[in-house]
Parts: structure tokens; sequence; C-alpha cells
């Protein structure tokens, strides 16, 4: 099993249900360092699309069996392909990109994945062992985190994303963002840039309406973004939406 992600929904609770195949929700919380929390329940075998992010991504699941699962997942480079079984129940929650997990090999950051040891219904980062968290603990979960430095939030670049002026060169600014989030600011902006041009083309805009509002060249410009980050093309997204 390998975490769901979100796929630039507005804010506040969004509840996505389909009967057959199980429910979704997410939902984003007033913090600096959440993006979003999320959990899944599906009832059959399931596979999703999963978009490129510049976020990790702490996830739980319960097993039909009743195992429990943790993972960390890092930001991911490209789309790619989950699957869930039935009777899976999995949360977790998506980090904003200046929140990283100290002593985590850079390798995890390209699309990689790190299962986490669970035993006992605690889990086990770094030398800690920590309570597993439920779906409406999850906010709590990130400040102990924090907190025990197993996670960390670097503010100067969380302004650097932002566009604040920190006072560094712009040299200094691309290798400190690319050494803590593992990607170049260009990367993120490109991953930043199709989410919102998805998030308008599930509204129903139209595909060259949404190249101009979001910054494309054009059209065929944002047609190469979506299905390189969300692996479909703006009519793909227009008519599942």
């Amino acid at each position: 099993m390998t975490s769901a992600e979100p796929g630039g929904l507005a804010d506040g609770a969004d509840v996505a249900q389909d009967p057959a195949a199980g429910t979704y929700e997410q939902r984003s919380p007033d913090s600096p360092d959440i993006e979003c929390v999320w959990q899944a329940r599906a009832t059959r075998v399931e596979r999703y699309l999963a978009p490129a992010v510049e976020y990790w991504d702490l996830w739980f699941a319960r097993e039909p069996d009743g195992e429990q699962l943790a993972g960390l997942s890092g930001p991911a480079l490209g789309h790619r392909w989950i699957s869930s079984v039935a009777g899976e129940h999995s949360w977790g929650v998506q980090l904003k990109a200046h929140v990283v997990v100290p002593g985590v090999s850079k390798s995890l950051l390209l699309g990689g994945e790190q299962r986490l040891l669970v035993q006992d219904q605690h889990i086990v980062i770094g030398q800690h062992r920590v309570p597993l968290p439920e779906y409406d603990e999850l906010e709590a979960f990130v400040d102990r985190l924090l907190g025990l430095d197993l996670l960390r939030s670097d503010d100067d670049v969380r302004r650097m994303l932002s566009g604040e002026d920190v006072g560094y060169s712009e040299r200094h600014r691309q290798r400190r963002v690319r050494a803590v989030t593992g990607l170049t600011r260009k990367r993120i902006a490109q991953l930043e840039r199709a989410r919102e041009a998805f998030a308008m083309l599930q509204q129903g805009v139209a595909p060259a309406e949404c190249a101009v509002r979001c910054g494309f060249a054009d059209q065929a410009h944002l047609t190469r973004s979506l299905r390189a980050f969300h692996g479909q093309t703006p009519a793909r997204i227009l008519a599942g939406r």
C-alpha cells in the first residue's frame, strides 16, 4: 500500500464518494506546516493515478485483517499509480515543502517510499517510538514530531518559496531550497502551476483560458505539463470531472 495523493481541492473538508470504490476525504488545516490531511476507505481493489507533488507524505493504513502499516513517501517528480485493497482504511498528512525529515536519504525525495516499523500501536521514527495517530489526531501528531525534531520546518525556505526577500543571493537561495526540499525552486513552481491548472479544469474552465490564467506559454505547454505531472490531458480532466 502507498499513500493516496490529493489533487488540489479547495480548502476545508472535501468528501468524494463512489459506492463501488469507497470514500476519500481531505481537509486543509490552518497550519504553516501542513498542506492537507486525508483519509480513504476502499470497498474493492482499486488503482489510482497520483500526481507529482513537492510534499512529504506521512501515511498510515489498517488492512482488512487488522494489520497496521505506516510509511513516509517523498516528493514525486512525475505521476504514478497507487493501489488499495478491499476493506482497507488509509489516512495521512501531506507536509508543506519546507518541512522535512532529518536524516532521511535524499534518494527518498525522488518518488521513493520508506516503510516505518509499527509495534503495539506505536510507530518508530528515528530513535523514537510515538503513538500511531488516527485521522483526527494528525495535526497534533505533526506538532509533536516537530517538537521532538523528528520533523523540521525551515522558515527561511518557507519564505523563499513564498517569494519573500530573505537577504540571500539568488545562488544561495537556489542551493538552500534544493538542499532542504530535494527539488529546485523552478520545479516546485512548475508543480504548483500544474496543480492550479488541474483545479481550474476540474471547475470547468476551458483549456485555452486556463493556460492564460496559469501562465503557460500556450495550450500545448499546458497539455505537456499536465500529462507529465498529472498523467492526463486537459480534455480528459474536463471529461472526468
